[in-house]
């Protein structure tokens, strides 16, 4: 018989974005402060992400497991290390041909980011496999997958502690730069899983 189980990410993570400037911008603020740049797009960023926005936790923060029982929630397992089955790269780089100035802006926080339910007889660690961005402030995970199947996300009760703001300015190339849709591609997440199962 089926049992219920949810799954908690706890621990650092945060906001990030990577929002499109024009070299003027990247210009101006390459050498200043980094408190002053935050101070500057504090207010906009959120608005300007059009390259990259998302919320969650960082790869090397932990997970914890509660069976539910009745509407009850029972602890089973506590500080899984994430493993990571498939990344994508959204770093910043040089300005050479190609590239597009932009901003990078990360609100770092810790607390509970999100979680996730899973029906299975029994619960195993072992086939928790998570898809991470990589990014200039830290790798975050985008979604969780329990067997090779992705889960989905329950971010309604989030509690979270903001701890700091970062950000800079750079260029990235967008040849460089890894989209979200390569987590979409079906057979190439097949394919990693078997990998995963394989060295797991």
């Amino acid at each position: 018989m089926k049992k219920k189980f949810k799954i908690v990410a706890v621990g650092y993570g945060g906001e990030y974005a990577i929002c499109t400037k024009d070299a003027d911008f990247v210009n101006k603020w390459e050498s200043e402060e980094e408190s002053d740049l935050i101070e500057e797009v504090q207010d906009t960023f959120y608005d300007d992400a059009d390259l990259e926005h998302g919320f969650g936790m960082y790869s090397d923060s932990t997970l914890t497991v509660y069976e539910i029982k009745d509407g009850d929630e029972e602890e089973i397992e506590d500080d899984i290390e994430v493993s990571c089955l498939v990344s994508r790269e959204a770093y910043i780089t040089d300005s050479d041909n190609g590239s597009v100035p932009v901003l990078i802006f990360h609100g770092s926080e810790k607390g509970n980011f999100c979680s996730w339910e899973v029906e299975t007889e029994s619960f195993d660690s072992k086939l928790l496999g998570a898809s991470i961005v990589e990014t200039d402030f830290g790798e975050f995970v985008q979604d969780l997958y329990y067997n090779g199947k992705k889960l989905e996300l329950n971010d309604e009760y989030v509690d979270t502690t903001g701890k700091g703001y970062h950000a800079k300015v750079g260029w990235i190339n967008p040849e460089w730069h890894e989209k979200r849709e390569k987590f979409e591609d079906k057979e190439l997440i097949k394919e990693l899983w078997e990998d995963h199962l394989k060295y797991s």
